[in-house]
């Protein structure tokens, strides 16, 4: 899920939304409506946080891989 703006304050919100929750409880939303939204919100944020996650543990194990390789070398 991509990260967007509000179009209101330029707080961040996910691509599917266009007001931030704040703007939109002052804009008179409903409670569900800033629920669904609030929950979007978190989400996208989980997703920004893990985006590179898997960059991250192909690196981390071809790391690994070559300390092995190394350490197997040591010991002939």
């Amino acid at each position: 899920m991509e990260i967007d703006k509000c179009i209101n304050c330029g707080e961040p919100v996910p691509e599917v939304l266009q007001i931030c929750p704040q703007c939109m409880r002052e804009s008179g939303a409903s409670e569900e409506e800033i629920k669904i939204a609030e929950e979007l919100r978190d989400i996208a944020n989980i997703l920004n946080i893990t985006a590179d996650a898997c960059e991250n543990i192909k690196a981390a194990m071809q790391s690994i891989l070559n300390i092995a390789e190394r350490l197997e070398g040591r010991e002939e």
